[in-house]
């Protein structure tokens, strides 16, 4: 049986599974709708308003209201005014939803554990990996952008499955049959390893027209609002009084905000674009960093810095851009003091296709969009990065993969 159809089949018997456990099988004695198990779950693990909701599931608002004030009938949950908010009402859930959900997961969990027990620790470990490069969803943001992503959709990619023969429905099994046999399907020796396009290298001047620097500051600036600057990170992994320098800092939001996280600390920033550093000290002068922030023009390839002149190093979403990252890591390594910390972050090649829609369709500006889909495809694989990056001599250094990139951390 070819794998589409052997899939097919598994999750018909895990939606089953999936459906029991949640007792949506036992129709009008379940005192939970699809509808209300996604609001009280959405309240356990978030903060929602009466106003989210009806959006959330695509109903009408007075359906919405209906819906909440059926469960905080039942005792599921509650409305709370927002302490940040007073025009705000917070849906949060009761005790007794609380547990209606812990228990609901203790079967999920159970359910899982027991089908896992008939894999090897290895297999287990590569089943995870495959679950979440089918589905896209590595951990609860990509989850979420995966959700919003179907919703967008008008409807589901459809397999024509519909045909008659002398005048009659052809079956199912029938249909799929023909499909994928006629398809030339011949079992184990199918290749099912995605195709990794080969790395094309964007531009190592950076952004230099005036205009476009102002896009992307725009849209740098909409990161940082939107909390996806990987600012705590950065705080965590450096030292009050620390001297930083940031490779590639754009429009410089990233240093200016561990400098507001951050005690005693300072900031050379490195940019290789005379536009964009103007923009940068435009924004250091909004945030009051001035006098702890200044930014120097010169390519990171050759850095214009004497041996262990900072106390860290860091940069994000600049290291598609380098010419040749090797070389820029080692002048890194060269320019810290010992013990020094350097936090790279960046995107990668192989995005989901899902995250890929959803960053892609984040950027507004035609320009942004069409920089942001060179820059993916002149970005690292974690296997790459950890090759080119091997014996550089770093005391301590590591390749971590995340749905919406890498990150490069290490030691001197």
């Amino acid at each position: 049986m070819d794998p589409t159809a052997r899939i097919r089949l598994s999750l018909g018997f895990v939606s089953i599974a999936i459906n029991m456990i949640f007792g949506k099988d036992r129709g009008r004695k379940n005192l939970l709708s699809p509808g209300g198990i996604e609001v009280l779950y959405s309240a356990y693990f978030s903060k929602i308003c009466m106003g989210d909701i009806a959006g959330m599931l695509d109903i009408s608002p007075s359906s919405a209201t209906d819906l909440v004030n059926y469960l905080e009938r039942e005792g599921f949950v509650r409305r709370v005014q927002d302490t940040e908010n007073r025009r705000s009402i917070l849906v949060v859930p009761t005790e007794k939803g609380e547990e209606w959900i812990l228990d609901t997961e203790e079967k999920l969990f159970g359910f899982l554990e027991v089908r896992m027990a008939h894999l090897s620790l290895d297999e287990q470990l590569l089943f995870a990996d495959l679950c979440a490069r089918f589905t896209g969803v590595y951990d609860s943001d990509s989850l979420s952008s995966s959700v919003r992503s179907l919703r967008r959709e008008s409807g589901f990619e459809r397999v024509p499955l519909i045909f008659r023969r002398e005048g009659r429905l052809v079956r199912l099994e029938e249909a799929v049959d023909a499909r994928y046999v006629s398809a030339g399907w011949e079992g184990d020796e199918m290749n099912t390893t995605p195709k990794i396009e080969s790395r094309i290298p964007e531009t190592c001047d950076g952004i230099q027209d005036e205009v476009t620097t102002e896009e992307y500051d725009r849209m740098q600036r909409g990161l940082r609002d939107e909390g996806h600057l990987p600012v705590h990170e950065l705080a965590g992994c450096t030292r009050e009084g620390d001297h930083a320098l940031e490779i590639g800092p754009g429009p410089g939001y990233l240093g200016l905000e561990w400098l507001t996280h951050t005690e005693g600390t300072h900031l050379t920033g490195l940019e290789i674009s005379p536009a964009m550093i103007a923009i940068a000290e435009r924004n250091a002068r909004e945030y009051q960093h001035s006098d702890r922030a200044a930014y120097k023009e010169g390519n990171a390839l050759s850095m214009p810095f004497p041996d262990n002149t900072f106390d860290c190093a860091f940069s994000n979403g600049s290291m598609h851009e380098w010419e040749n990252a090797g070389q820029v890591f080692s002048e890194i390594l060269r320019v810290i003091r010992p013990g020094g910390v350097v936090f790279v972050s960046d995107l990668r090649r192989d995005l989901s296709p899902e995250i890929f829609g959803y960053m892609r369709d984040s950027c507004l500006e035609p320009e942004i969009r069409k920089g942001f889909e060179t820059s993916v495809r002149a970005s690292y694989t974690q296997e790459e990065l950890e090759t080119l990056l091997d014996g550089i001599g770093f005391s301590r250094l590591q390749v971590i993969a995340h749905p919406y990139g890498l990150v490069v951390s290490g030691e001197k």
